[in-house]
């Protein structure tokens, strides 16, 4: 079983992409889950309407729900079950939005038992890319979904990814999300069978 994960800010087409990538390895026989956080699960949902600015919670206790969510999360999850996990955010997205408030050491802290991706996937798109997507396909803009900080959440998770890939080895591969879907798309399988994580032919 391989578990990946796709990273991003928003409005980088980490559901488009992982979609995708599920619609392929489907195509080549290949028992696939695809899942997203925050959850659609009681926890979850309180953080969805965070996010979508209908309750509000301090910094801490929305960090705390988060912690919480994925703890169910993977409690649900039978890994054994499915060639591939796919994950639409994990805990980077924690990492990078919230440590601009909460001391990293503290988010790590908290997500230690988490699984460990066995590879990530950053979506590298411009945070003014993503505003213009985000303003022509939603019919909402969330919490942290503004030009100055999509551009401070960006910088944090150059800095965090590094961060993981030193201490903790975390194994992450950057695409170029500006282009097209198709062009995207392709780069993602390819570096997944670089690395050895598809190893099912067509």
């Amino acid at each position: 079983m391989k578990f990946i994960v796709f990273e991003g800010i928003d409005g980088s087409g980490l559901s488009t992409q992982s979609h995708l990538l599920k619609e392929y390895l489907l195509g080549t026989k290949a028992g696939v889950l695809l899942t997203k956080e925050p959850t659609d699960g009681m926890i979850g949902m309180l953080i969805k309407n965070t996010l979508r600015k209908r309750i509000n919670f301090d910094d801490t206790t929305l960090t705390l729900l988060f912690a919480a969510d994925r703890t169910d999360h993977l409690a649900n999850i039978n890994f054994d079950a499915y060639d591939y996990v796919l994950s639409d955010r994990y805990y980077i997205s924690n990492f990078a939005y919230q440590s601009q408030t909460i001391d990293l050491n503290f988010l790590i802290e908290i997500n230690r038992y988490a699984r460990k991706p066995d590879r990530v996937i950053f979506l590298d798109v411009k945070p003014e890319t993503c505003i213009e997507r985000i303003t022509h396909n939603r019919d909402h803009i969330e919490l942290y979904e503004n030009i100055e900080q999509l551009k401070l959440v960006k910088e944090n998770y150059l800095k965090i990814l590094e961060h993981l890939k030193t201490k903790f080895d975390l194994d992450v591969v950057f695409v170029d999300g500006n282009r097209s879907i198709e062009e995207v798309r392709k780069d993602i399988i390819d570096a997944l069978t670089d690395a050895n994580i598809l190893e099912i032919s067509d």
